[in-house]
């Protein structure tokens, strides 16, 4: 009776593994995969991410759905778009040793990344390549100045940008940068208004932004720049200027290099040997062979007929 009682469930399974196998044979093996891609709008630098689609007219299988790789919602210029289809297996049909090979994809430029199907052969999910982002970069959304450096917000994509430094209005200078913000101090020396502008620049110069408003005003003054000594000093046939990296000299100023005072003239040329008149009150200021200022000689009333006087 025991023998009997313990081959009944035997035969169960084995009957239920004939059925699955019977089942299996049955089923007819997908090995090849054709799909159709579109999109409701190109990628973009700085736009919104859409929609990607993936479609067939295959009866073996079905389109269950198509989306972008993507952890956030904007396209970055120079990007390589990614995509993720899933297929499922219409009824009677197995996906099976499907290879890089086994796949016709068109539309959009796709191309085929990796595969792979779910371990009971009914889905398969498939990763693709769009092509890279091209186009113009978005332009810098904000300039601004901390200091005497320049600072902008990142653009997307970018390898570089191209800065522009004005002066009243006239072009002072232009800088290549890979950060966001760039160090200007060497060329702000001289009293007047301040303004930059940027652009992002990509692989090719047809890939450049355009360029950013002009930022916000950096205004220097005379008594500020008195404390401008970041130039160098030059010898010329007809005495000492002082040269700033911007290729200007002082000029018709007073300033304070290495905590000592000088005076340079109209043309640019160190004062020496003389009284400077002041500009604001009723006072003489005495400055050295060397230039520089001794204000224990100052006076109200210099000796015209034994010194020079420079107004």
């Amino acid at each position: 009776m025991f023998k009997k009682v313990f081959a009944i469930p035997i035969l169960a399974a084995c009957l239920a593994v004939g059925s699955f196998i019977s089942a299996s044979a049955q089923e007819k093996s997908i090995t090849s995969v054709s799909l159709s891609f579109s999109w409701d709008k190109s990628p973009r630098g700085g736009d919104i991410v859409g929609n990607i689609h993936a479609s067939s007219s295959s009866s073996q299988y079905k389109v269950e759905g198509t989306v972008y790789l993507k952890d956030d919602d904007t396209w970055i210029f120079g990007e390589r778009p990614e995509a993720e289809v899933e297929l499922s297996a219409q009824d009677g049909y197995l996906f099976s040793d499907i290879k890089k090979n086994s796949f016709t994809l068109s539309g959009l430029g796709v191309k085929y990344k990796e595969s792979h199907i779910e371990s009971d052969g009914s889905s398969l999910i498939l990763q693709v390549y769009l092509p890279e982002i091209s186009g113009n970069l978005p332009a810098t959304t904000a300039t601004s100045w901390n200091g005497d450096t320049a600072v902008w917000d990142e653009v997307g994509g970018s390898e570089k940008y191209e800065v522009k430094l004005y002066k009243d209005n006239r072009l002072l200078a232009t800088v290549t940068e890979v950060n966001c913000s760039h160090d200007f101090s060497s060329y702000i020396n001289t009293e007047g208004s301040y303004t930059f502008n940027v652009r992002a620049l990509g692989t090719y110069t047809t890939e450049s932004s355009g360029w950013s408003t002009d930022s916000d005003a950096k205004v220097l003054t005379r008594e500020d720049a008195w404390f401008r000594g970041n130039g160098t000093w030059e010898k010329a046939y007809s005495g000492w200027r002082f040269k700033y990296k911007d290729g200007t000299y002082a000029t018709n100023c007073w300033r304070i290099i290495n905590d000592k005072w000088y005076y340079f003239n109209y043309n640019g040329y160190m004062e020496s040997d003389c009284y400077v008149k002041s500009n604001a009150i009723e006072m003489y200021y005495w400055v050295e062979s060397d230039g520089v200022w001794m204000p224990e000689w100052d006076t109200v009333t210099p000796d015209r007929g034994s010194y020079r006087v420079v107004s």
